[in-house]
């Protein structure tokens, strides 16, 4: 099993730079002698709310030890030139190099229409379309003129796909280093727009703002209250004395761009319209977020209105649009409506439990753990039976848990998008030392595959801030 624990990207950065320029990987010989601005983004483990944030819920969500690091210095030329890698030293980067006219028509910024073009025409590498999805997206919201490009080097402890948030970590550092070596104060620009902005409109991947959000203004060792309205900070949780959350990878990889996800993204926005035709009909305001509709309220009065599957030709004839702007109604598609629409409430009201649980947990408080524990694997249980969205690995690794909860394990469910990635596991220090390797031998018997264990904690983005790195002579150091 690989363990993926606490920064590792930082020191890896700084003996990259310490190498010799005739390095066979080149990565001193990237970056000349000019100030490279260096952000670090943890991975975000999604512990409740995962794909009800669209529809405006609650969600909670904790940061991970691994991450992704950005680091970005100008150049003299207008190229943006990309370089990615993993953790491993043997890896080749990849890199790739556009230049910043690319972006531009007629003296200003292009649309993102245009960008999104280019890149489905020229495809990026791993997370380069996210790193300069985002690029674009800062210097087009904030009108930014440049006289030069960016060398930018992404290094990553974190996987792709395994359900954590590693696009949003992309999308953070990468605008977190730019707006510093542009001088653009943080808290002043909505940065967790711009990374959303990038992922929908450049990169074509339908997400709410709940992972930009979560890895941004996440706090190390406590579980951040988001409420998806678009997004604003409700506050911290804290994670009750003796217990812990950790990520068990499936090793099924996980994309919010593919379809599975869409599909029940539109499916529960088609009830929103749905359901606001009812509310028309009836002379009561329209929602405009699906969980402003309470779960009793939706099993009394609306649940019923609600078809189980339905073609898109037929809603687009009924109703017109889903109004949703991230994602496209396929008429020849068929849409589950009622499933997604109830997981989202009922997703949303979980999570309010959820936190009260955790709030009256104290020390040694098992009653309450095991309440967190519950909503946790009814959370699992809606993903797979209303929203679809679990794979029989993750089943599989949740009920491992659930066989477990007498031994001081809570609970367990898949998180973010589903459809692969990592399954979060609750539970007591001491029991999850003792179960994880239990369960990782369990799921290599079952699978064949060895899951990954992602543990630890992590400052996030604003909380880690960005440093200024200064040469002087063949050494890097860390400028005030």
């Amino acid at each position: 099993m690989q363990t993926h624990g606490a920064q590792p990207e930082l020191k890896g950065f700084e003996h990259f730079l310490a190498r010799s320029p005739d390095d066979p990987l080149g990565w001193a010989a990237f970056f000349s002698e000019r100030d490279i601005w260096v952000s670090r983004v943890p991975a975000r483990l999604d512990v409740m709310g995962g794909i009800a944030d669209y529809s405006g819920a609650h969600v909670c969500q904790g940061l991970l030890g691994c991450g992704l690091l950005a680091a970005l210095q100008p150049r003299p030329d207008r190229v943006l030139a990309l370089r990615t890698a993993s953790m491993d030293p043997a890896g080749l980067p990849a890199e790739t190099r556009i230049p910043l006219a690319r972006f531009e028509r007629d003296g200003q910024w292009t649309s993102y229409a245009d960008v999104r073009a280019l890149f489905a025409a020229h495809p990026l590498v791993d997370w380069s379309a996210y790193a300069a999805g985002s690029v674009f997206s800062l210097l087009k919201e904030t009108g930014a003129r440049l006289p030069h490009g960016f060398n930018l080097l992404l290094l990553g402890s974190a996987p792709m796909g395994a359900g954590i948030a590693s696009s949003a970590a992309v999308e953070m550092a990468t605008l977190m280093a730019l707006a510093a070596a542009l001088d653009l104060n943080a808290s002043e620009h909505p940065l967790a727009e711009y990374g959303q902005r990038a992922e929908n409109e450049v990169v074509g991947a339908p997400c709410g703002r709940m992972d930009q959000l979560a890895v941004t203004h996440g706090h190390a060792g406590r579980l951040t209250h988001i409420l998806c309205r678009p997004g604003s900070i409700v506050g911290d949780v804290a994670i009750p004395p003796g217990t812990a959350f950790a990520g068990l990878n499936t090793g099924v990889r996980h994309s919010v761009a593919a379809a599975p996800y869409a599909d029940v993204r539109i499916g529960t926005f088609i009830g929103r319209r749905i359901l606001n035709a009812r509310r028309a009909e009836r002379g009561e305001a329209p929602l405009a977020h699906l969980t402003e509709l309470g779960v009793a309220d939706f099993n009394a009065t609306y649940a019923a209105l609600l078809p189980e599957t339905m073609r898109g030709a037929e809603f687009l004839e009924r109703h017109g649009s889903h109004e949703d702007t991230a994602t496209t109604v396929q008429p020849q598609t068929r849409y589950r409506i009622a499933g997604p629409t109830r997981h989202a409430i009922e997703e949303n009201a979980r999570v309010l439990r959820f936190i009260e649980s955790l709030s009256r947990a104290g020390a040694g408080d098992d009653a309450a753990c095991i309440e967190a524990g519950r909503c946790m694997f009814d959370a699992h249980e809606s993903y797979r039976t209303h929203a679809r969205l679990s794979i029989p690995e993750a089943d599989f690794l949740v009920e491992q848990v659930r066989a477990r909860t007498r031994s001081g394990l809570y609970g367990a469910k898949i998180t973010g998008g589903g459809a692969g990635g990592t399954v979060a596991v609750f539970g007591r220090i001491d029991a999850l030392h003792q179960a994880i390797p239990e369960l990782s031998a369990a799921y290599t018997r079952e699978t064949g595959r060895v899951p990954d264990l992602f543990e630890g904690t992590s400052p996030g983005a604003l909380e880690h801030g960005v440093v200024r790195y200064r040469r002087s002579g063949n050494t890097w150091f860390e400028a005030s």
